[in-house]
């Protein structure tokens, strides 16, 4: 028997024994522009899908009362067999500097980047395997760095962690080397357990905690997903006692493994970290469309783990790590929030807010007479206008605060994201996990978008002020302009577009960016124009 007619067998045998099922999927990959269209459909809808956490893959998602396009109009069936999911092409150029937020493992250098989605998701009675990766190629052209301020920093990595008093790092990647490169990242890609009430998963699919849409703090969708096992509820449970109505619940718990990038330091040793995290929403059933929630996460180098740390959400057992003959007791790191999100759905309005402590210690009365010690905060409002019955207005607004409050001055606080004992701060594989603008920032963002049956066109503003937290340390010399005037800010306007056809789907944005004071250097301005180009082909046509 030839190889020719073996093959023709196999696949034969293939399509007997699995039928292929060529169905709506709602997998967010992020940076995809159709997102924001996701948010808009929770916000009209009645029935919350998740509190206070966002997954990329989602097979709970309603029939809709509400819709514009077609394409997510019913309900993920979710059947058996396998489901080839959407094409999905990007490309990106940035002309002056490396920019982009939210967009996964995908980095967008200087110059071209192009990326490819391409998958497919197998269901077996209880048991799903999602395979959806992420490759892209990056240009990666060059670009003027920050000066190396320490010899055993990277100069491709960030060089403003290092403070006078104590040495913080942060494997914070500017740049990825001097060439052009290839990348595979599994992407949205998890084998995964579920029932009505359980789940369980294993994967690198993308995970949000909280409700912020630009920059949550906790767990955002800024750097490439880390290999982890999720465990939790499958879907908002209700609480029932004596046939009384206690609300709803929902809570994910999460164990994973972080990674360092190759631009960080030379000690093989120390490029593994454990975390651990959960969250957790809770709605009251007199107030239904409240969420009320608390995320947590802890993370430390590998070395350093013992079986007991799979409880350190809960209790921290370890005595700490020995650095420069000191004992300490951080070989945690660990960050913590509590968020509040409500929809009122007659106004079709929703409000957010997420409050951060972090790396904090303290008895009770440090935490009540200080509470605003080590804290950050994002806050946020959508606001949704029916101009006719196809045709709304999206409104957003963010304001979000990292940069530490006066209180650093004389109580040990470092920066978000990071820490004296885990070298490599809350990063994988050289970017952040949380907020996309980083430690000591703020950012203030406005968006306001046009949909109608068949596209979007929106617009955006962003004002982000950099690193306060080493520039208020920095030292700034004498007879120089008024320090108001040597922050380093990025001012962004953004126009976007996006046309549903039959088969597809093609959009494009434009970011102008406006940078001041680069690097910390007075009158070191520049401007970058960021062009993002989206095709996706549809194989799994609505029925």
């Amino acid at each position: 028997m030839n190889n020719r007619l073996m093959q023709k067998l196999f696949f034969v045998s293939i399509f007997l024994f699995v039928n292929i099922d060529l169905i709506k999927a709602q997998i967010n990959v992020p940076g995809d522009l159709e997102n924001e269209y996701f948010q808009l459909l929770s916000l009209k809808n009645q029935k919350v899908n998740h509190l206070g956490y966002g997954p990329t893959i989602d097979p709970f998602v309603d029939s809709m009362e509400w819709f514009l396009w077609d394409r997510f109009a019913s309900s993920i069936d979710v059947k058996e067999g396998l489901t080839l999911l959407d094409l999905g092409f990007k490309t990106h150029i940035n002309s002056a500097y490396p920019r982009g937020y939210n967009d996964g493992p995908s980095w967008r250098g200087r110059g071209l980047t192009q990326e490819v989605n391409v998958g497919m998701r197998l269901k077996k009675d209880r048991v799903s395997l999602v395979f959806l990766p992420n490759i892209f190629y990056s240009q990666n052209a060059s670009f003027d760095l920050a000066p190396q301020i320490k010899k055993d920093v990277s100069p491709f990595s960030y060089q403003f962690a290092n403070k006078a008093s104590v040495s913080y790092r942060i494997d914070w990647v500017q740049r990825y080397g001097e060439k052009s490169f290839v990348n595979f990242h599994l992407g949205q890609s998890e084998l995964r357990y579920q029932d009505n009430i359980f789940t369980v998963g294993l994967g690198t699919q993308n995970l949000k905690f909280g409700p912020a849409n630009i920059n949550p703090i906790i767990l955002s969708h800024n750097a490439g997903g880390f290999p982890g096992l999720d465990l939790g509820t499958a879907q908002p449970l209700q609480l029932h006692f004596k046939k009384r109505n206690f609300g709803i619940v929902e809570t994910k718990i999460i164990f994973g493994q972080l990674s360092e990038s190759n631009y960080f330091d030379r000690f093989p040793e120390n490029n593994k970290l454990f975390f651990t995290g959960m969250t957790i929403g809770y709605s009251p059933p007199f107030l239904p469309n409240l969420v009320l929630g608390f995320n947590k996460v802890l993370y430390k180098q590998r070395k350093y783990f013992t079986i007991p740390d799979l409880a350190a959400l809960f209790w921290i057992f370890d005595q700490g790590a020995m650095i420069d003959s000191v004992l300490t007791k951080d070989s945690f790191d660990q960050m913590a929030s509590l968020f509040v999100d409500w929809k009122f759905n007659e106004a079709d309005l929703r409000v957010y807010l997420e409050w951060a402590r972090n790396d904090f210690s303290g008895g009770f009365i440090r935490t009540i007479t200080e509470p605003e010690h080590s804290r950050a905060y994002t806050l946020g409002l959508e606001k949704v206008f029916d101009l006719s019955q196809k045709k709304v207005l999206y409104f957003i607004i963010e304001h979000s605060n990292l940069v530490r409050n006066q209180s650093w001055l004389y109580r040990a606080n470092p920066p978000y994201y990071q820490h004296i004992v885990v070298d490599q701060g809350y990063t994988h594989q050289g970017q952040v996990l949380g907020a996309g603008i980083g430690g000591g920032s703020m950012s203030q963002f406005l968006g306001l978008s046009l949909y109608d049956q068949k596209s979007l066109l929106g617009i955006d503003f962003q004002a982000i002020r950099f690193d306060d937290d080493y520039f208020l340390e920095m030292d700034h010399g004498s007879g120089q302009q008024e320090l108001y005037n040597r922050h380093q800010n990025e001012f962004s306007f953004g126009l976007k577009y996006q046309r549903h056809f039959q088969k597809g789907a093609v959009g494009a944005k434009m970011i102008n960016s406006f940078y001041m004071n680069r690097y910390y250097v007075l009158d070191n301005n520049g401007y970058n124009l960021s062009l993002n180009i989206q095709v996706k082909y549809f194989l799994n046509l609505a029925k």
